[in-house]
């Protein structure tokens, strides 16, 4: 499948011993001259749920990163705009993400109105629990412009096909950091499974998502609306030991990220190249596996590149 880099990661908040969210452009530049190393062509820096300066920060350290990589030339992953994966998503679901800073979407314009002023552009996705005050508001606003991904969220079925029917056409690492689908509430996945034209990102190390879930994913999800992501953080690339995600210690230990008392997941330390090759073990098709890793994550962004 690979010859030369052409895997798109779009959810990817660091590797290497960098993480986007240190707003430091070395480090972005650093991750862009080794993700070829991983197979990725292209990416899409993510931030977490960070203060809003902070935020600011990271886009100003993505752009001068972006400008300095094509001055200098050579081999790197190119940047596909950033992805913004906090700070509206629900306290309840935050996971190892600051919950603290979370803002509700009802206050959410005014941020991204500024990011888009101050870096026109540079934003691509942006992450919301639509469930939360002023959601489905935000959406109908935004999606027209912005890539609007349903994450971090309590939202039942109704709830998500609302915010499909808004204008939010994705899903960030489904099935994690939101209510599990059962027969009788159906959530998230139920709601995906029901609206064909919406795109699913799946982390797909075996450690998120089981291999069996993987297999039913593949084979009940449209072929052209899965996205293979990484979600990866620092220690990617890294050696195992003990990583800062934002203000958490998260440790990495074969090939798995733990924090807290409950050992839980804080991201993974995956890439995309384990990543297909680990589906293709699966039983996956590679032809889907291709079409997850590449092909989809460009139409998400309205990208029709070719290619070879």
């Amino acid at each position: 499948m690979l010859n030369k880099p052409l895997f798109i990661d779009t959810h990817i908040h660091g590797a290497f011993g960098e993480d986007v969210s240190d707003a430091s452009f070395e480090g972005i530049m650093k991750m862009a001259r080794r993700l070829p190393e991983f197979g990725v062509k292209a990416f899409c820096p993510t931030t977490m749920t960070i203060s809003e300066d902070n935020i600011m920060r990271c886009f100003e350290a993505v752009a001068k990163a972006q400008e300095k990589l094509h001055e200098e030339g050579g081999d790197y992953a190119d940047i596909h705009g950033i992805h913004l994966e906090g700070p509206f998503m629900s306290p309840n679901k935050a996971g190892v993400q600051n919950k603290d800073l979370c803002i509700v979407p009802s206050k959410a314009g005014p941020v991204v109105d500024k990011i888009e002023s101050s870096f026109p552009g540079m934003l691509k996705i942006i992450d919301v629990a639509p469930e939360l005050d002023g959601g489905i508001d935000f959406i109908r606003e935004y999606s027209g412009k912005y890539v609007v991904s349903l994450a971090h969220t309590e939202a039942d079925y109704d709830t998500a096909c609302e915010a499909f029917a808004a204008g939010a056409k994705s899903v960030t690492h489904l099935l994690n950091a939101m209510n599990s689908c059962t027969k009788r509430n159906p959530g998230v996945l139920g709601a995906v499974f029901d609206n064909k034209d919406v795109y699913a990102e799946l982390i797909c190390d075996g450690i998120h998502i089981e291999p069996p879930v993987l297999r039913m994913l593949f084979a009940m999800l449209p072929e052209d609306r899965i996205i293979v992501v990484s979600d990866s953080m620092r220690g990617a690339g890294a050696p195992d030991g003990v990583y800062k995600l934002a203000d958490a210690d998260v440790t990495v230990k074969s090939g798995r990220t733990y924090y807290g008392e409950g050992g839980n997941l804080a991201g993974s330390v995956t890439n995309m190249g384990e990543e297909a090759s680990r589906l293709v073990s699966f039983g996956i098709d590679p032809v889907k596996v291709r079409l997850a890793c590449v092909e989809n994550p460009l139409s998400r962004l309205g990208i029709n590149d070719k290619i070879n």
